[in-house]
């Protein structure tokens, strides 16, 4: 006889787990800001509603209210391959140790030797073009190019007929999309722009002695009727090269023979007399620099330096003896120093000389461009202060002949 169990009187329903939909959005974009982007892509993939909170501006909102928003480089560069050479922008690989493995082309690893230890070259950076939507979006020729938290503002340049322009584009690094902002007073190319206190100050680049200078407001998206005229009485001395760059709450105007400051509070220009000996050694065709932590560093001669305002003086960062051995030996061209989020890249490209073989034609190497991910650090010895580097990631990116590099910029995201 077969033993038979008797169904239970009452049916036990066993608790379902929560579903993370079930959250709401603002608590679950509180929670994902806290994940690193890095991470994204593989979280949208869970499902469509993930795809589309990891998408939207709040996710953007909340890292940047926490403080949770990591630098991304972006790098423009010119096409050669039409006649019609254009400029386009090319989104890297976060340059962070827990990145997407989606996100690297595995080419094998370089490795320098310098005094019996080996400094690794990692693996190629993998340059994605910036699309939106179908087609791939442009730079003009000669514009200034000015990060903001997550937007890069491309401002005047030269227009498809050869003239100056007014036009100011606005790129989205979150979306990948372009939009247009207030056009200038007056057409510019080649023009400086600086960021100070959520205000954008475009000067230079148009032969315009009444409007040298204009302000926009990032937050109300407008231009200020404010005007910054010439600093100096004598049009001539700027039609030459200057350098504008941004030291606490003042905006410096750097000359050969005169150095210019404007606070905005007082809303004019103030010839400096005193100071900033040396500081013109930044107009330097040769070299690059930019500011970080209130300090100006530029790269010269293999090595990289930094001003010390209290001397006038330019001093060599210390520790980065390793790095000067990339460049020797082979041909290379400096593109930019950036402030990657409080720690200095260093952006070049290198030109390999060409292998030469018995009646065989030479070998034409790719040229490559490198990034240095370098680690500052103040020290005071003997009541000396001085600048520490350290190199934490050392990157490439090859570049197949296909485009020049022109600019890099580091924008929060």
């Amino acid at each position: 006889m077969k033993n038979s169990t008797a169904p239970p009187l009452f049916h036990v329903h066993e608790p379902s787990s929560p579903s993370f939909s079930s959250v709401p959005d603002e608590i679950a974009a509180n929670c994902l800001a806290r994940v690193s982007k890095s991470q994204y892509r593989s979280l949208s993939s869970i499902s469509k509603g993930f795809y589309a909170l990891l998408s939207s501006p709040e996710i953007y909102a909340a890292r940047s209210q926490i403080g949770a928003t990591e630098p991304r480089l972006y790098l423009c560069c010119e096409s050669l391959r039409t006649d019609t050479r254009c400029n386009s922008w090319y989104n890297l690989m976060s340059l962070i140790s827990n990145c997407d493995d989606d996100e690297i082309i595995e080419k094998g690893d370089a490795f320098i030797s310098v005094d019996g230890a080996e400094i690794k070259m990692r693996t190629e950076l993998r340059l994605v073009p910036v699309k939106d939507s179908s087609f791939q979006l442009c730079a003009r020729s000669k514009e200034a190019n000015l990060a903001v938290g997550p937007e890069i503002y491309q401002i005047g340049g030269i227009n498809k007929k050869g003239k100056r322009s007014r036009s100011v584009c606005v790129l989205d690094c979150r979306s990948h999309t372009q939009r247009r902002a207030p056009r200038m007073r007056v057409a510019r190319q080649g023009a400086k722009a600086c960021l100070l206190d959520g205000s954008i100050y475009i000067m230079g680049g148009c032969g315009e002695r009444e409007c040298w200078g204009e302000v926009f407001d990032v937050k109300s998206q407008t231009w200020k009727k404010e005007i910054l005229p010439i600093p100096s009485g004598d049009d001539d001395e700027f039609d030459c090269k200057f350098e504008v760059l941004v030291l606490g709450s003042r905006i410096y105007v750097i000359k050969e023979a005169n150095k210019y400051a404007y606070d905005p509070k007082e809303g004019r220009w103030l010839l400096l007399e005193m100071g900033f000996t040396g500081i013109e050694w930044i107009l330097e065709t040769s070299g690059v620099w930019c500011v970080l932590d209130n300090l100006v560093f530029k790269e010269f001669g293999d090595d990289l330096w930094w001003y010390d305002v209290s001397c006038g003086k330019w001093l060599i960062v210390e520790g980065l003896e390793a790095l000067r051995y990339t460049k020797v030996s082979c041909r290379y061209r400096m593109i930019q120093l950036v402030n990657y989020g409080g720690k200095l890249v260093i952006v070049w490209l290198v030109s390999p000389e060409p292998l030469y073989r018995r009646n065989k034609p030479p070998v034409i190497q790719e040229e490559k461009t490198c990034f240095a991910v370098i680690r500052l650090e103040k020290r005071l010895t003997s009541s000396v202060l001085a600048i520490w580097g350290e190199i934490e990631r050392l990157s490439f990116s090859l570049v197949h002949g296909s485009y020049n590099p022109l600019t890099c910029l580091s924008v929060s995201l």
